[in-house]
């Protein structure tokens, strides 16, 4: 019985097709706000933006993580074909490398709720006032029937999108 529901499933969603949950816990902002022309319009990919209320960064799926920044601020998971983009921050260069707190390395395997970074929240607010965590996608093929979520506020457990990782 179970296993014909996990078929039907399939049919469904297919197993190339991975819900993304939001990495971080905040108010989303809409993409117009965010001061990062790049970001904003979408020149790498489509991104959502978030005005944190929690200090730690969290995976969004099960991937691989490829790349981390000097500054320690972000990074780039893997997911089959696809890369997520993660930023604590937008201003690198105004943030002391001491305010995150990395929890992973380069090449190991994550899976969704996995702690990623903490920062810490206070003072990165009283340096940068417009403070925000980013997620952008960069696919290889064109993006098909994508959209971020419409929820104002976002959780741990949010779905912000279904990401075709083909």
């Amino acid at each position: 019985m179970l296993r014909r529901i996990g078929q039907l499933l399939s049919l469904i969603e297919p197993s190339t097709h991975k819900r993304i949950k939001s990495p971080f816990e905040g108010n989303v902002m809409p993409s117009s706000m965010i001061r990062n022309t790049i970001i904003s319009s979408n020149v790498i990919g489509p991104s959502v933006a978030v005005k944190p209320t929690s200090d730690t960064v969290r995976a969004p799926c099960k991937g691989v993580i490829k790349t981390i920044s000097d500054k320690k601020n972000a990074l780039i998971i893997q997911v089959g074909k696809c890369q997520l983009i993660i930023n604590a921050g937008l201003n690198p260069k105004k943030y002391p490398e001491n305010l995150f707190d990395i929890k992973i390395r380069e090449g190991d395997n994550i899976t969704t709720g996995m702690p990623l970074l903490s920062f810490n929240l206070d003072m990165l607010n009283q340096i940068d006032p417009c403070f925000t965590c980013v997620l952008t996608v960069r696919q290889v093929k064109a993006l098909r029937s994508f959209s971020f979520t419409s929820n104002k506020k976002v959780f741990f457990d949010t779905v912000l999108f279904r990401l075709n990782t083909n």
